[in-house]
């Protein structure tokens, strides 16, 4: 009978707090954090390209909401997020082709880029991206 009591509890408690709060566990099948995976799994789903985010450590989650995310993917985009642990993170920004956004992560904000799935590098910006933003590239 305690154990019938605990697992009530413990469900009560989960759907009290809201299911927000545990939104990694949605994000985890769709955001990378690497881009050879994001890459293999944009191909095998016959997505448009690769949405590349940027966040340093001292902006935290620097705005990049579940929902975001959620459009990002629904729009057709298979999405990395890379993070100052992440291997990827120092190579992608010793990079010369991101020298336009180093500023910005100089400045602890976030930025963005796309590429195709032929690894070309077709934009970045500092910020994050928009559904505006994305349907003018392709």
């Amino acid at each position: 009978m305690s154990f019938f009591g605990l697992f009530w509890g413990i469900l009560g408690t989960l759907i009290y707090i809201g299911r927000d709060k545990f939104s990694f566990w949605k994000t985890s099948s769709f955001v990378f954090h690497s881009k050879q995976e994001a890459i293999a799994s944009a191909e095998k789903n016959e997505k448009k390209g690769i949405i590349l985010l940027l966040t340093p450590r001292a902006c935290g989650d620097c705005g990049v909401s579940t929902t975001l995310l959620e459009e990002l993917d629904s729009l057709g985009w298979s999405i990395v997020r890379l993070e100052e642990e992440d291997p990827d993170y120092e190579t992608i920004l010793s990079d010369d082709r991101f020298s336009e956004i180093l500023p910005a992560i100089q400045e602890s904000k976030p930025a963005w880029g796309v590429f195709n799935l032929g690894e070309e590098l077709l934009i970045t910006r500092p910020g994050l991206p928009s559904r505006s933003d994305l349907e003018t590239i392709l």
